[in-house]
């Protein structure tokens, strides 16, 4: 029998009451089965906590993202978060100093179909100003920044994030288009060849000292909706 690779199991329940749940997810937790995934993911270890209920995922992050997530127990409820208005922010690490002020990086979302790693994304025609500008009707997408503090490390910077729009990898593509990579990142970090060979095992010790931390410093750390606010009880980085 193949076993999964082992994950971090630390889920922290944030709220719960009869028909919604939120969790706080680790990093290194996929969300959904996938590739060498099958049980060791939020939603099976969820059906395991919570037999009697119904689960359904109603927001989702990639497996090296943490932070706040919501979860409906029955399709009703599901219908009724889905369609409410939300509001996401996260904090983010990155290379180099951002520059001040509240800033909106906007521009198309478009698939790098080129090797070494095929779900790349770019920011296409980005920009960086002031103002949302008017978005493009194909694959349109637009990410608030605002600097808030320094990194850990000499030249990055915690980043304050909102999403206006929510395309596959947005924050981390916009951010490496605009020149400032998210620390940990080992699609869109120092090289893409650094993901590939931690697929394969075979991750160097100069691979790690280039990512600075072991997995990408992306964090949801609140999330509102139904007029609650939501928020991460995770320890800053570089700690989880």
């Amino acid at each position: 029998m193949r076993l999964d690779p082992p994950v971090n199991k630390d889920i922290r329940w944030l709220y719960e009451d009869a028909r919604m749940l939120v969790v706080d997810k680790p990093a290194d937790l996929p969300v959904h089965s996938s590739g060498a995934y099958r049980f060791n993911t939020l939603d099976h270890l969820l059906r395991l906590y919570r037999p009697a209920d119904t689960i359904h995922l109603v927001s989702r992050l990639d497996r090296e993202t943490s932070g706040v997530l919501l979860v409906a127990k029955d399709p009703e409820m599901a219908a009724i978060l889905g369609k409410a208005p939300k509001q996401k922010v996260y904090h983010v690490l990155v290379e180099g100093r951002f520059p001040e002020g509240r800033l909106c990086a906007a521009g198309r979302i478009r698939r790098v179909n080129a090797p070494p790693v095929y779900t790349r994304r770019i920011l296409e025609d980005a920009t960086l100003t002031d103002t949302l500008p008017e978005l493009p009707a194909d694959r349109g997408a637009a990410t608030w920044f605002e600097r808030i503090g320094d990194g850990p490390w000499p030249n990055t910077s915690l980043l304050r994030a909102e999403l206006v729009t929510g395309r596959t990898h947005q924050i981390r593509a916009s951010l490496r288009t605009l020149g400032f990579p998210v620390i940990g990142d080992k699609v869109y970090g120092p090289a893409p060849e650094i993901f590939i060979r931690f697929r394969e095992g075979r991750v160097t010790a100069a691979d790690w000292a280039a990512l600075r931390l072991p997995n990408q410093a992306l964090r949801a750390v609140s999330l509102t909706v139904l007029g609650r606010t939501f928020r991460t009880v995770r320890r800053p980085w570089p700690a989880e």
